[in-house]
């Protein structure tokens, strides 16, 4: 089903794989429907944020697989970095600005609670 799984059963490899794959999905979103005009909106790209990020939840946000990460993995905190740079330049933030406004601003879990949330979802389909 797409997992990696280590000799070692190190979920490291598929966190890293996945991590790469929302990286590229965020810069497809962005250049693809926010940074041109397919959208039909004006030349000036004045495109609300909140639309911005409606369409990055919808193309990015499907991580698979994560159901099966163990979640104190460390590597679990390069994904989040991914997720808030992505929200960062769909609200034209500077890289500095504080993470902890992110959710609240773009209506969204933290991505490490999603995570556990899934998780949880997955174990009582079980």
């Amino acid at each position: 089903m797409g997992h990696f799984i280590s000799n070692d059963l190190d979920d490291k490899y598929d966190i890293l794989h996945r991590r790469n794959v929302l990286a590229g999905q965020i810069n497809n979103v962005l250049s693809y429907f926010i940074n041109s005009n397919l959208l039909g909106i004006a030349a000036d790209g004045a495109l609300d944020s909140f639309i911005k990020v409606r369409l990055l939840k919808t193309y990015c946000s499907s991580i698979y697989g994560s159901v099966l990460w163990d979640l104190d993995h460390h590597a679990i905190e390069s994904v989040c970095t991914t997720w808030r740079r992505g929200l960062r330049r769909v609200f034209g933030l500077p890289y500095n600005a504080h993470s902890y406004l992110l959710p609240s601003l773009s209506c969204t879990l933290p991505v490490l609670d999603e995570l556990a949330k899934r998780s949880v979802l997955f174990t009582q389909k079980c």
